[in-house]
C-alpha cells in the first residue's frame, strides 16, 4: 500500500513537472510550456500573453535558439542589430526593441517583447 502511494505520488509529481524551476509567467503551467515546445519539433513556440508581453519558448540546442528568435523577429519585419548580454537588439523603420531572453532550463530558453510588435 505505501509503495503504491508512494509510485502514485511520483507520477503526480512528474507530470507536474515539478522539477523544472519557476515560470516568469503565471498564465501557464510548466506541464503545458514543455507540451507546446516539445510539439514545436524544436522551432519557437508563442507560449502566454502576459504582463504587456509576447512570450516565447525554444529548445537551445547548440544555440539554435537564438537562431529561432532571429527568424521570428525577422518575419515580423525586425532586423537584427546586436546582442548585449542576454538581449537582442532588433530594428526597422520605426525604432529599436530589444527581446530578453532568460534561460529557464539548461535545454530551454524563454524570450519576451512587447506585445504591441
Amino acid at each position: 500500500m505505501i509503495f503504491g502511494v508512494l509510485v502514485l505520488f511520483g507520477v503526480i509529481l512528474i507530470y507536474a513537472k515539478v522539477f523544472y524551476p519557476p515560470l516568469p509567467l503565471n498564465s501557464v503551467s510548466k506541464s503545458e510550456v514543455i507540451n507546446k515546445v516539445k510539439k514545436s519539433n524544436g522551432n519557437i513556440v508563442k507560449i502566454a500573453e502576459e504582463k504587456s508581453y509576447q512570450w516565447y519558448i525554444s529548445e537551445m540546442n547548440q544555440g539554435r535558439a537564438y537562431e529561432n528568435i532571429k527568424k521570428l523577429m525577422a518575419d515580423k519585419g525586425w532586423f537584427f542589430k546586436d546582442q548585449v548580454g542576454s538581449g537582442f537588439v532588433f530594428h526597422n523603420e520605426q525604432g529599436e526593441i530589444t527581446v530578453l531572453s532568460e534561460m529557464w532550463t539548461s535545454k530551454y530558453v524563454i524570450f519576451h517583447f512587447p506585445k504591441e510588435i
